[in-house]
């Protein structure tokens, strides 16, 4: 599909239209002075004189000359703009973002046009670092486990090992592919959802039975912790994508399972009181975040506790943030280091 900006269209007409007019008068010109001359001649009439005419050639020829002048001129002020704005796009084209084209000297159609496409080159800087930057997080977060369960295969070969010794590089061997393939999965999710636009697919559900399943899916680990879970689910239906929903109920509750220490507590409450929204709160009384892990926690492979690194990857909050922007909900955090975190995440009705 070709668009044309109405500006753009504007800056052709004029130029067409001085081009032609230029063409135009001068033809005009041409032909009247034919005509008076082969007039004189025909007519043997002293119409004009010898000095005369030579005068109106001249005028002519002078008219032409400045004439053709002015149109290459203003065919400048459009071709060079446009040169330079062709150019940036090819540079572009060709993987070079440090392009900025200067609007200094456009008129004002052509400036909005250089101003554009210098928004559109930052932006598509600003990808290319992002990708830059996550396929390197990605060989990095790849690296770790690698080299694990190298080297633990490698201990596992030794003769002098004991059953005991073995077991637990075993068991060690297994986390290690177990994070490499959350890892794997993590980044595949990812991947999909940001070729994803628009999410049409939309289904009622019970969203009280569908976190109920999501706190089921972790009942091992809050029962190993001996975890208190305080729930308010009262029937609620929904109409939404319920795959992706379901993904934010798993990734915020294994979250909230994953940092909160032993005997501590759980809370999720789904509140329908709002009529145009539904707001579902996850709260947990562990290690929760200070100000600054808050402002990163949905950025992707950023983990704010390193020390339980082996635990996770840094995706899971990105997911859910991707998720909540293509279904159109909100989600805020709001911890204290110490003391605990709440998820809000509020859906539309």
């Amino acid at each position: 599909m070709k668009l044309k900006s109405k500006k753009m269209q504007r800056i052709y007409r004029q130029a067409l239209f001085l081009v032609f007019f230029t063409f135009g008068t001068s033809i005009l010109l041409f032909l009247l002075i034919l005509f008076l001359i082969f007039r004189n001649r025909i007519f043997e009439e002293n119409f004009i004189s010898d000095n005369t005419r030579l005068i109106l050639v001249c005028c002519f020829i002078s008219l032409l000359i400045v004439s053709q002048g002015i149109a290459l001129l203003w065919s400048k002020r459009i071709i060079k703009p446009a040169n330079i704005i062709t150019q940036a796009i090819n540079n572009v084209a060709q993987g070079n973002f440090d392009v900025e084209i200067d609007t200094s000297d456009f008129n004002d159609d052509l400036k909005v046009v250089g101003e554009v496409v210098n928004k559109m080159i930052c932006e598509l800087k600003s990808m290319e670092v992002m990708r830059e930057d996550f396929v390197s997080n990605v060989s990095h977060e790849f690296r770790a486990p690698l080299s694990a369960i190298q080297g633990y295969v490698t201990l596992l070969s030794s003769p002098v090992l004991s059953t005991s010794e073995k077991e637990a590089y075993f068991d060690l061997l297994t986390q290690s592919t177990h994070q490499l393939s959350d890892l794997v999965d993590n980044v595949l999710k990812l991947s999909r959802l940001d070729s994803q636009n628009i999410i049409q697919q939309s289904e009622k559900f019970r969203l009280d039975e569908q976190i109920r399943c999501a706190i089921l899916l972790y009942e091992k680990q809050w029962s190993e912790k001996n975890l208190e879970l305080e729930l308010e689910l009262p029937v609620c239906a929904y109409v939404g994508n319920e795959k992706m929903l379901n993904q934010i109920w798993v990734n915020l509750i294994g979250n909230a399972v994953k940092f909160t220490d032993n005997g501590g507590k759980i809370s999720v409450r789904i509140d329908t009181s709002p009529a145009d929204a539904v707001i579902v709160t996850i709260s947990d009384t562990g290690i929760g975040m200070s100000d600054d892990v808050q402002k990163h926690i949905f950025e992707r492979f950023y983990q704010g506790d390193t020390s339980r690194k082996s635990h996770g990857n840094g995706l899971g909050l990105a997911i859910v943030k991707k998720i909540a922007d293509l279904i159109d909900c909100e989600i805020s955090v709001n911890s204290t280091l110490g003391v605990g975190s709440t998820f809000t995440v509020t859906l539309k009705q």
